[in-house]
């Protein structure tokens, strides 16, 4: 280009009124890529080849913003998304838009900072600023003789995916399963990194 002395240009794809808080790639598709939006609180489906609007985008959390979301590479079309009011949700992506998620939890109070599921497994390890790391067997399914449902659970319940819970950080705000060892899990937080494997997992 002329001035700058670079030699690239850089143009906008996707101009939109919210602010994206984050991507993830897809894992069968590489064109294909979601987008969390801080405001609209909407999980966007977006393919690369087709400039300028998303092919999906759905209010998944209403009224709030969403921070994180991860795509599931066992299972691909499943996208978990996590929001400022402590909610993180599964959503079935073969038929986002149309109906609820698959599995919505509700009981942190504070927002949900990161999420990611397990490399070869259902579980999840999720972050929220309770200073906690939580992890989640999403495979387990309340029984039927308790009444409940396991798609969605009351406020003040613990739901039955709910597996461990790592205390001892203070403003944990990420989470990552190590892709090689087993369920070995590290954090991050305003004091420091934590490296833990879940007893029960």
């Amino acid at each position: 280009g002329s001035g700058g002395g670079s030699s690239f240009r850089v143009t906008p794809t996707y101009q939109g009124t919210h602010s994206v808080e984050d991507v993830q790639w897809s894992p069968t598709e590489d064109t294909v890529l979601a987008a969390a939006e801080a405001g609209s609180g909407c999980v966007s489906i977006y393919d690369i080849r087709m400039k300028t609007k998303a092919m999906i985008s759905h209010v998944a959390h209403p009224g709030t913003d969403v921070n994180v979301i991860s795509w599931n590479h066992a299972v691909a079309n499943l996208l978990a998304s996590g929001s400022d009011d402590g909610v993180f949700s599964v959503w079935d992506l073969r038929h986002l838009g149309n109906n609820d998620p698959l599995a919505r939890f509700s009981n942190h109070r504070t927002p949900i900072t990161s999420l990611q599921w397990h490399p070869t497994d259902e579980s999840m390890a999720v972050c929220s600023d309770e200073d906690a790391t939580y992890v989640y067997d999403l495979s387990v399914e309340e029984d039927a003789e308790e009444g409940g449902d396991a798609a969605t659970n009351k406020d003040d319940e613990v739901p039955p995916q709910l597996l461990f819970v790592h205390c001892g950080s203070t403003n944990t705000k990420e989470a990552h399963w190590h892709p090689q060892v087993p369920s070995l899990v590290m954090t991050t937080a305003a004091t420091g990194f934590s490296v833990f494997i879940p007893s029960n997992l």
